[in-house]
């Protein structure tokens, strides 16, 4: 128990002087990018953010964190070290690779094309297991990631069916700095700091070295980001996010599984290194199979409005009205059309009560109160045409660029 809790201490010291890494400040600014778009989406089609970018990357900075602690205390509890695992060229190619693709910033598209690099041609010259190993507990710290945070603050959106019908659903962008503690491991050195003595039975994953009595471990600072995104359309953010974290927390622990087997059977280094892209990229496409399969719970209905969001401190959120609820009636008034809601409230009432339907058909009223008149509810409606329809584009700034330059070369040619 002593053990455990030095090391504890250690790696939280550890992750603290993450501050002063260059690379630490590289993500947030990465971070506020990413988030910028988010804002400006949310500020055309609802008049106002839902949250203020400071807020977002506090909290994308604290999920980090906590993440980041619990993923540097299952690294140092295997054994897994950073020595020569080639994070250096991990992080170039990740950061070129989101400029494709968003979603591309993430471990398993590089951490892939970099192991398989070392194995087919030999260079970079980096540990295959420990790369792998690490990838799939960023992915275990995501899957964490996506549970409590993936579905907070979804971004609401329009989007045409094919049947020419306007839908409303969500896009769930979420970007997080993960500042862990890593090992890496020293010979013929004197130790002035604190030394902490580990079990016999440690490290369950054992380095390549002669004689572990020699060995010094050391934990030091190391710097990761990783990246959610998803949509839902056929289901509510909460639902979607739960689904996707729990296959992600599948994906890794295969992954680890196959970098862990590799250290003693070459062809599972293979494996791993195939698998990473791949199966991180098959997640994502059979996310995107489902939304296109299945009907979109978001459309306006026959009877009644059908909320999408409602704006934060909005009369409607204090009440309790959620995506999907139907306003039915106002004051005994029944609502057919958006138009309806407005001029009940033109006249300020200081009193209103609101019958709804939700998506499992359930019927709730609600009451509200303003002495001073209630001016607006702060819903953001489904509606039957828009012409805030956003096509759902993941292309990052190089890829969205070229596509640019071949559109106008060809109008030019025309």
């Amino acid at each position: 128990m002593i053990t455990f809790l030095q090391v504890f201490w250690t790696v939280i010291e550890t992750i603290a002087l993450s501050v002063f890494n260059p690379f630490f400040w590289v993500v947030i600014i990465l971070v506020i990018m990413q988030y910028r778009n988010k804002i400006a989406i949310e500020r055309e089609i609802m008049g106002q953010e839902q949250e203020p970018m400071k807020e977002l990357v506090l909290d994308s900075v604290f999920y980090g964190v906590i993440a980041a602690i619990i993923g540097s205390l299952l690294m140092v509890f295997l054994g897994i070290i950073i020595e020569n695992i080639g994070l250096q060229y991990v992080w170039p190619l990740a950061i070129l690779l989101m400029l494709i693709n968003p979603r591309y910033i993430c471990f398993s598209y590089a951490g892939g094309i970099i192991s398989l690099s070392s194995l087919f041609f030999g260079l970079p010259k980096i540990s295959v297991p420990a790369l792998m190993s690490i990838v799939g507990i960023l992915h275990l710290m995501e899957s964490l990631l996506i549970y409590i945070d993936g579905a907070r603050n979804p971004t609401p959106i329009f989007v045409r069916l094919q049947d020419g019908r306007i839908a409303g659903g969500f896009t769930m962008q979420k970007f997080w700095p993960i500042p862990f503690a890593a090992l890496t491991i020293a010979t013929g050195m004197m130790v002035t700091g604190d030394v902490i003595n580990m079990p016999d039975w440690w490290p369950i994953i054992k380095p390549e070295v002669i004689d572990l009595n020699n060995v010094i471990f050391l934990i030091m600072p190391a710097m990761a980001a990783l990246g959610y995104g998803d949509l839902a359309l056929t289901q509510p953010p909460e639902e979607k996010a739960r689904i996707s974290s729990r296959r992600l927390f599948f994906f890794s622990a295969v992954l680890i599984l196959f970098a862990v087997l590799g250290i003693y059977i070459r062809i599972f280094q293979y494996f791993a290194a195939i698998f990473a892209p791949v199966g991180h990229e098959l997640l994502i496409i059979i996310g995107q199979k489902e939304e296109r399969e299945n009907p979109p719970i978001f459309v306006a209905p026959e009877v009644g409005v059908m909320i999408l969001a409602t704006a934060k401190g909005s009369p409607a959120r204090q009440m309790g009205i959620k995506p999907g609820d139907v306003i039915l009636q106002i004051n005994s008034i029944p609502i057919r059309e958006p138009d309806d809601i407005i001029r009940i409230l033109n006249v300020h009432p200081t009193v209103i009560w609101i019958t709804v339907r939700d998506l499992d058909g359930n019927y709730t009223n609600y009451e509200y109160r303003d002495p001073q008149g209630i001016l607006g509810l702060g819903i953001l409606v489904v509606p039957k045409t828009s012409s805030m329809v956003y096509e759902i584009n993941e292309d990052g700034m190089i890829l969205r660029r070229l596509k640019e330059i071949f559109k106008n070369l060809f109008k030019k040619n025309r």
